[in-house]
């Protein structure tokens, strides 16, 4: 959690708690080691070939999350679904259930309507390049079809933490996880369905964003449904552009993406990742 510092005061203070140091460490680097060991399989070369894709974005979603609900109903509802490879799994443990519409709080009732009518019926919705796959943790986690990155051009990336509930520290953290470094280590420019200041802490990791792709003000917007709306327009806009225009817009940042790459790639190794944490024990 890039606000832990800020969470654990509240949190400590919240509930009386004498404080204690800590340390962080973010797994989810753990689960792009993997695609980084694998390299030579999915070599760069792959994304230059000169050719339109078939998809203009690639947008995963596993665990049931109410900001996922909506984006992929709003998606279906805009006539997007074969605009991009969509999944929406709702794999909530072992109990791959949907959630029932009394679980449901921030979704409008023609939306949920919708959600119950039209996407719950294709639950779990897998796309033509998942068929077969396992649909558990943790082989989602560290699952990566490149295909999916090389036919289409770019990611709606639905992170795990979104902050309807304002005074959950949960809900307003801001939290990376496999969702991002996936997108990352594909390259694929990525619009971010997350918490306000994401693109911020990904820019402090050393990563490059495109504001040359996508409107980033959303980034920006604390308002829960503002901000999410502001999104699925950004996107809307983004999918009235023809594959072609996309194929140039991608290419004219593709010196931004192989950066990104190469910046994830560099964060895994040992030093950088963990020599900070040895110092502590010493």
């Amino acid at each position: 959690d890039a606000k832990l510092g800020d969470n654990y005061d509240t949190w400590t203070a919240k509930y009386n708690i004498p404080k204690i140091n800590i340390i962080t460490l973010n797994r989810y680097l753990e689960e792009a080691k993997p695609w980084v060991r694998d390299i030579d399989k999915f070599s760069i070369e792959d994304f230059k070939v000169d050719r339109i894709r078939e998809k203009k974005f690639t947008c995963l979603n596993g665990a049931f999350r109410e900001h996922r609900l909506i984006l992929v109903s709003e998606l279906f509802r805009s006539g997007l679904e074969n605009d991009g490879y969509i999944s929406y799994i709702v794999n909530t443990g072992y109990n791959n259930q949907p959630p029932i519409e009394s679980e449901i709080d921030n979704v409008d009732k023609d939306l949920l309507k919708y959600y119950m009518d039209i996407i719950v019926p294709t639950i779990p919705l897998t796309t033509e390049l998942e068929k077969g796959m396992e649909l558990i943790e943790p082989y989602i986690s560290t699952s990566y079809v490149h295909e999916m990155y090389t036919n289409s051009y770019f990611n709606i990336v639905t992170e795990t933490s979104y902050n309807w509930n304002s005074t959950s520290i949960i809900d307003n953290n801001i939290y990376l996880t496999e969702k991002t470094y996936r997108p990352i280590f594909g390259m694929q420019p990525f619009i971010m369905v997350s918490n306000p200041g994401v693109l911020k802490h990904l820019k402090d990791m050393g990563f490059k964003t495109f504001p040359e792709f996508f409107d980033e003000s959303y980034d920006e917007i604390e308002n829960p449904t503002e901000r999410m709306y502001t999104i699925i327009n950004e996107i809307k806009r983004i999918c009235n552009l023809s594959n072609e225009q996309l194929h140039d817009r991608y290419y004219n940042i593709f010196d931004k993406l192989e950066y990104n790459r190469n910046r994830l790639i560099e964060i895994h190794d040992g030093e950088i990742a963990y020599g900070d944490y040895l110092d502590v024990f010493e």
